[in-house]
């Protein structure tokens, strides 16, 4: 109101001019902020994450020559923060989806979130300006959490920040102030040391940092490195603007007291001095002397050969990365691996992320993605009896996830606007027309797998289902116009780990059983088994009477066949990772080893399941350098591969519950006993769990056949160890360096000299003959913490003498 003294000031005329300013400063300030300002602005109006140009999960722009250069050079760009979102439980327990900050190590994606501000109204000029974005950050096996806060607008600045809760932990630049108010702090029950932390960022930036008129930028850079519990920072708010609540206000409704907070910590600091010495003593305990025992005589059980069985992820060969002339290395990697073996892979699993058809037209293919899909379906086809084609359909996945809010909207009965179920399904249809004529062995299409990472309502569940539909209604076409030998299988459901996602199962089973259409069938049901830290080889006990008794349930095929799809320890989950090649090959060769546990685990289960253990985490990781050198993960491939066709029983000690420890394959022929001997050291998941390794294991054949008793045999010993002198060597060379932040994904163009291949393809072998005894065998062998050792024994005959 203008005070009416004033007219003895100023003229009416003045009078009203002013009050049409105020006026027009009413409006602008209404139309170019939000309902919430003059308090604080919206810091999330959109949120993204910084990923490697090219990765085949995310939009490319093959037309793009710039976008095509910039995938080579390894460059990032930003990404929609909605592929990468992660749901999160605010202070008052309601459910938003932010934008998840990696602190893990092993990974250099996603270690930047970039929050870009609403627009700043111009009236606020030559004053602060107050922003919030919602947070929610867990501190796993660490004391704090740390990154680097960078404000950017007219200028920018950046500081780091440290984090363990306190009521308000305040940080000071020179140009801007955040304070991250907490609001809510729980210490999940459980062994594993967990912080959760939720609350309010207000970032209070001054002018000199602002451009009045135009957005500001909050990126959050993370400090990586390996933890047996991970860390995370999740932030903003993606579908909801919570910028409209008052921090201060909403703290002290809360009432969070500083006792309850210091409580808080020093239950998760507890937790982690216990977590520290639980996982020391895990390998502490098994610091024994090693024994294995065999019995020559035994029940034999026929070997189940997953070393044969294969996985590849779309790739150039890079993993996750296509563009570019398709290289035909992808070919010669399997040539070599192949040649190693002396036989074809039984399976050949493809998943390709990008779409093969255009969305706006099913019926026709893209050209752009048809070069990527013919190149690995040709390498499948040249080297495996039987392929399996995923296609994850990223952009429709996208689509989805976008319109739905992440799984929480239900969509329209016709599917998703834009990729409705029948364009899904005549996209099937013109991508299996085209993928049989290229690839005669294809003979399982699955369906996208890890939607269960998405959420797990029954909204999200029923439209899990129709994805799954949409893809058998395809197949029935399809096989309808193929003779009875070219007809395709399906695989389904799809889920990220049997043994956490049971809920998930049992409603996409209930689903099929009440499913009536007469095209429905249900060949396979797939799932992963990735080992991260807390879990553990011997997790899969059980599973096979799980599954089989939610089969009876809805009357389903108790032995419907299982495909695990993919297994063993996966990228970023590890002490070492592969940012360089020597890390990578102590990395790769715990896979070998990790990938045997499990699949001798699930041989054990009464269930049909077929694991691809072979390289159940992606092909490319087979070899490296353009010769294509093996790699440790591969001569597991090769030393198992060299097993009998005939399991007989053996007894490795010492293994604990969880499969930590020494284990032993043992194998017999007609004229050869073969035994593989190999760690699960917990070492490669805990800092304080100490590096196994056994020396001297006694190693006994009990009940020898009778061509064994009281003759000569021939013992050979074939080993390979990242430990190797001669292989340490040759990588520590500066040349054979692998950029780190790549993931090491230049290792292919690594060029070997002719010496270096050799020594780099070979596996150490040594052999004696000893004269056995009447009924037994003593021998001794030993194995270090990543090694794998195969000990084949043969009697000696004249020719050999």
């Amino acid at each position: 109101m203008i005070n009416t003294n004033a007219k003895r000031i100023f003229p009416r005329s003045f009078l009203r001019s002013l009050t049409g300013l105020l006026l027009l400063h009413t409006f602008v300030c209404t139309a170019q902020s939000q309902p919430n300002y003059p308090g604080y602005l919206r810091a999330d109006q959109s949120v993204s994450f910084k990923w490697r140009y090219g990765y085949s999960e995310f939009p490319f722009p093959q037309e793009s020559p710039t976008a095509q250069e910039d995938a080579l050079r390894g460059k990032f760009g930003w990404y929609d923060g909605a592929l990468w979102s992660a749901a999160y439980k605010t202070w008052n327990d309601s459910t938003v989806h932010g934008v998840q900050l990696l602190f893990r190590g092993g990974s250099p994606y996603a270690r930047e979130i970039k929050c870009t501000s609403e627009l700043i109204p111009y009236t606020s000029a030559g004053t602060p300006v107050s922003f919030l974005l919602p947070f929610n950050y867990t501190i796993g096996s660490e004391e704090d959490i740390a990154f680097s806060f960078r404000v950017k607008g007219n200028g920018e600045e950046a500081i780091v920040c440290k984090l363990r809760p306190q009521a308000i932990n305040t940080f000071t630049a020179g140009m801007f102030k955040v304070s991250f108010i907490t609001m809510k702090v729980t210490t999940p029950p459980g062994t594993k040391p967990l912080l959760n932390v939720s609350g309010m960022m207000h970032i209070r930036v001054y002018p000199q940092l602002l451009n009045y008129g135009d957005r500001t930028e909050f990126t959050f850079s993370s400090v990586t490195h390996h933890m047996d519990v991970e860390s995370s920072l999740v932030l903003g708010s993606l579908y909801r603007n919570m910028s409209a609540v008052d921090p201060y206000a909403a703290m002290n409704a809360v009432r969070l007291s500083p006792d309850s907070i210091a409580a808080a910590l020093q239950r998760h600091d507890a937790a982690l001095a216990r977590w520290r010495q639980a996982t020391a003593k895990v390998s502490a305990d098994l610091m024994q002397k090693g024994r294995i025992e065999i019995d020559c005589n035994g029940p034999t059980t026929k070997r189940d050969k997953g070393e044969l069985r294969v996985m590849a992820y779309s790739g150039n060969p890079v993993k996750d990365f296509q563009y570019g002339t398709p290289t035909p290395q992808t070919k010669e990697m399997a040539q070599a691996l192949t040649a190693a073996l002396g036989k074809r892979f039984s399976l050949f699993r493809y998943q390709h992320h990008y779409l093969p058809w255009k969305m706006e037209n099913p019926s026709a293919l893209d050209s752009s993605q048809l070069i990527y899909l013919r190149q690995w379906l040709e390498v499948a086809k040249a080297s495996a009896d039987t392929v399996v084609l995923d296609l994850q359909l990223s952009p429709i996945v996208k689509l989805y996830k976008q319109y739905t809010e992440m799984g929480r909207i239900a969509l329209p009965a016709n599917g998703i606007p834009g990729a409705e179920w029948k364009k899904i399904t005549q996209g099937y249809l013109t991508t299996l027309q085209y993928a049989k004529k290229i690839c005669p062995s294809l003979r399982i299409i699955q369906m996208p797998y890890e939607l269960d990472n998405i959420t797990n309502g029954s909204v999200h569940s029923d439209a899990h289902y129709q994805f799954y539909k949409a893809l058998y209604e395809a197949v029935a076409i399809f096989n309808r116009q193929q003779p009875a030998d070219g007809q395709v299988k399906i695989a389904g459901l799809g889920s990220n780990n049997p043994n956490s996602r049971w809920g998930f199962i049992d409603g996409f089973l209930q689903r099929y059983s009440a499913d009536t259409s007469k095209n429905k069938r249900l060949d396979y049901i797939t799932w992963h088994t990735y080992l991260f830290p807390g879990n553990y080889p011997s997790m899969i006990k059980g599973v096979g009477d799980s599954l089989q008794n939610m089969l009876k349930k809805y009357g389903l095929d108790p032995r419907l066949p299982v495909l695990v799809d993919e297994m063993g320890l996966a990228e970023p989950s590890t002490i070492e990772d592969l940012s360089d090649l020597q890390g990578a090959m102590k990395k790769e060769a715990a896979m070998a080893a990790y990938t045997t546990a499990l699949h001798s685990y699930y041989e054990a289960e009464n269930a049909n399941i077929t694991p691809i253990s072979g390289a159940g985490w992606h092909f490319a990781l087979l070899t490296y350098g353009k010769q294509n050198v093996l790699s440790t993960y591969a001569k597991g491939m090769l030393l198992r591969s060299r097993l009998g066709d005939v399991k007989i029983p053996v007894v490795a000690t010492p293994v604990d519950g969880q499969g930590y420890g020494l284990h032993a394959v043992a194998t017999k022929e007609k004229n050869k006993i073969s035994i593989l001997v190999y760690c699960a050291s917990p070492s490669i998941f805990f800092e304080n769990a100490a590096e196994l390794g056994y020396a001297g294991i006694s190693v006994l054949l009990k009940d020898l056949p009778d061509h064994f008793k009281n003759t000569k045999l021939k013992i050979t010993e074939s080993y390979s160890s990242p430990g190797d002198a001669e292989t340490r060597k040759i990588l520590a060379q500066d040349k054979y360096q692998t950029l780190p932040l790549t993931r090491g994904a230049d290792r292919y163009e690594k060029n070997f000299t002719a010496e270096e291949v050799k020594i780099l393809n070979k596996l150490a072998v040594q052999s004696k003959t000893i004269v056995s005894g009447t009924n037994e065998l003593n021998l001794s062998v030993s194995i270090d913490a990543y090694g794998m050792r195969l000990i084949e024994i043969e009697p000696v005959t004249s020719n050999q003498e």
